[in-house]
């Protein structure tokens, strides 16, 4: 069914990025509390020792490509549970664009992990200026996955069937 609407064009994919950010911000500031909680926990039980530091902080500071790692995770997390699960992140459910295979069927995990390996980090959506009327992203032709726009009563029809199951 939603594989016969259009394809989101460049700027509706840019303003979905600009939201899953500001999302990704949020969730990464949580992130971050948690690994300070951790630290902390870790501190209390002797499993770390917190004495050549300033404090938590510090400490995951001088430890930053850990912290760095996790970070990536939480990330790659977002985007794969809501590809996979919804076809959809927040941002893209906003502006009403979905991710589908071409037959219209939900992407699979590998699809999702090669989507965000060669998306380069949404600048794969340029790739749409280069291929004019293709309607393709970079990540779309490699992964073999579609982005398509959908209406207001699409949209309202994918969200209530999908929180009804």
């Amino acid at each position: 069914m939603y594989h016969e609407s259009p394809k989101a064009g460049l700027f509706r994919r840019l303003a979905a990025i600009v939201y899953d950010v500001l999302i990704l911000a949020a969730l990464w500031m949580l992130a971050m509390g948690l690994a300070l909680l951790l630290v902390t926990i870790l501190d209390k039980l002797g499993l770390v020792s917190l004495a050549a530091y300033q404090d938590q902080a510090d400490f995951i500071q001088k430890h930053a490509i850990w912290f760095q790692l996790y970070s990536l995770l939480v990330f790659l997390w977002f985007y794969l549970y809501f590809w996979v699960k919804a076809g959809q992140t927040l941002g893209m459910r906003a502006w009403r664009i979905l991710l589908i295979q071409p037959d219209g069927s939900p992407i699979t995990l590998k699809q999702a992990l090669l989507r965000l390996v060669v998306s380069l980090l949404g600048l794969g959506n340029f790739w749409l200026w280069i291929r004019w009327g293709k309607g393709l992203a970079l990540q779309d032709q490699i992964s073999n996955t579609i982005v398509v726009k959908l209406t207001k009563d699409e949209s309202k029809e994918l969200n209530l069937h999908r929180k009804a199951g």
